[in-house]
């Protein structure tokens, strides 16, 4: 079992993935609340890639990231997909969010603490699922483990076989 530091250690380096989604979204927010607000006056190609960019670099950057993981061998494929599709999955509920809220009059103001919020509020019901996940893994092992020792105390009270 893998020491307390140790884990603190592991567990901090996965917060820089969270603040590398929060910004790319926070950026796709904020070109969003510029256009909307009318910032960007013009109405051509600029605003239109603006726009198409802005909605697709959150995703690109979690892919690019979790790939490179693969290729410098820290994940593997499998762990790398289900890693992109819940970091992909928690930035488009954020997004969604933020963009349900301005949609709703609250203001692009109110946009950025909505979308942290959602983005919270899956790490929290990840981070206990988890956890009761190991729990219950754990559980079983210690049923296992149980039942393997009374098996070995029945084996050593039994009579020895004699010829």
């Amino acid at each position: 079992m893998p020491a307390f530091g140790d884990l603190v250690n592991k567990y901090k380096k996965r917060r820089h993935d969270t603040v590398v989604d929060a910004v790319t979204a926070g950026l796709s927010l904020a070109d969003n609340v510029s256009v909307d607000l009318g910032l960007l006056e013009d109405t051509g190609l600029v605003t239109e890639t603006l726009e198409t960019v802005s909605g697709l670099l959150p995703f690109a950057v979690i892919a690019v990231t979790e790939e490179c993981r693969v290729l410098l061998g820290k994940k593997t494929g499998v762990a790398a997909t289900s890693d992109a599709a819940y970091r992909m999955l928690k930035t488009g509920a954020a997004m969604g969010v933020g963009a349900a809220v301005v949609a709703a009059g609250a203001g692009a103001v109110a946009a950025l603490p909505a979308a942290v919020g959602a983005r919270l509020m899956l790490d929290r019901y990840r981070s206990k699922s988890l956890t009761g996940h190991r729990v219950s893994q754990r559980t079983q092992r210690l049923r296992a483990l149980r039942a393997a020792r009374e098996k070995d105390e029945a084996l050593a009270d039994a009579p020895a076989l004699t010829e």
